[in-house]
């Protein structure tokens, strides 16, 4: 904590101690470890090399200790407990829901909590204990020291609103039809060229999300400049304002399949050869497979879509 608020006063006021008893736990430190952990420089507490270094093992063990409460709570009654999932934004948002009510059908004491926030941050959680279970949209997971399963293809598309000159132009897919033919009609779609859609303003989503680091990596590979139209972090926002204008963007068919069903978004293919970006299911290989984690594996294997050939 005195790494994050660099001031005794700070410390003490968010932890309701006394300042003294502070310093005292400090100077406990020192002498038990017999090497200097602390350093004022300019008013304020840094940590020495030692201390860095004792803060990445203190973090390791207050982790697993929390990961080892959570599973013995487990343990005394395997239908109840607390199971924490973390989940990029299209999963979390567009397939959590129904996993989770699956799941409760089967367990319906075990109290589910659910985490969204981008891929990197999912996966920096797990790799520091905080939850059991993450499932991110990648094109390929970075975290080397997790276990990922793909469980299916998140197919990135080019999309507009139903009425937009592309929809119009181009054999963009607008129809209603079995969730199985998406990938078949997607490939034999036209697909757009670079010019076309650097031509019109384009939403950018967050620059912590797979998808912005796809599209950048896109637009450096087909050497085209995108007319940013805005920067947005919310998929229903970036699918509100499709509808709202001539705007264009890259986004997870998963995120949209509603809408184009519907008549309202239209999409196709995305141009050029890329990297298949796929819904992982992620957990620390340490982790104890709980009777509840397996279950929800499940689950997510059973509902999940078949991976594209």
């Amino acid at each position: 904590m005195l790494d994050r608020h660099k001031k005794i006063t700070a410390v003490a006021s968010a932890l309701g101690v006394r300042q003294p008893t502070v310093t005292f736990h400090m100077k406990s430190l020192e002498e038990q470890y017999g090497v200097p952990l602390f350093e004022q420089i300019g008013g304020k507490y840094e940590l020495t090399r030692a201390g860095k270094a004792l803060l990445h093992y203190a973090t390791q063990i207050r982790s697993l200790g929390l990961e080892a409460g959570r599973v013995m709570a487990e343990q005394r009654s395997p239908e109840r407990g607390i199971f924490h999932i973390g989940a990029s934004y299209v999963a979390g948002t567009y397939l959590l829901p129904a996993w989770m009510h699956r799941f409760h059908e089967r367990y319906p004491e075990v109290e589910v909590k659910l985490t969204i926030r981008t891929a990197p941050a999912i996966t920096q959680l797990l790799a520091e204990r905080r939850i059991d279970l993450g499932f991110i949209a990648a094109q390929q997971p970075e975290a080397s020291e997790l276990r990922c399963e793909p469980l299916f293809e998140d197919r990135m598309v080019v999309a507009f609103a139903a009425d937009h000159p592309l929809a119009q132009t181009r054999d963009a897919r607008t129809q209603t039809a079995d969730e199985t033919t998406v990938a078949t009609e997607l490939n034999s779609a036209a697909s757009l060229s670079a010019a076309e859609i650097a031509a019109f303003p384009f939403l950018l989503h967050g620059d912590q999300s797979t998808t912005r680091q796809m599209t950048d990596r896109w637009a450096e590979e087909h050497g085209v400049g995108l007319r940013q139209a805005m920067e947005l972090d919310s998929l229903e926002t970036i699918k509100r304002s499709l509808l709202l204008g001539r705007s264009i963007t890259f986004i997870s068919h998963t995120a949209i399949r509603e809408e184009v069903a519907a008549g309202r978004l239209a999409c196709a293919p995305l141009p050029g050869g890329h990297a298949a970006r796929m819904i992982y299911a992620c957990y620390h290989p340490e982790r104890w497979m709980s009777p509840q984690m397996s279950a929800f594996l499940q689950v997510a294997r059973q509902h999940s879509e078949p991976i594209a050939d």
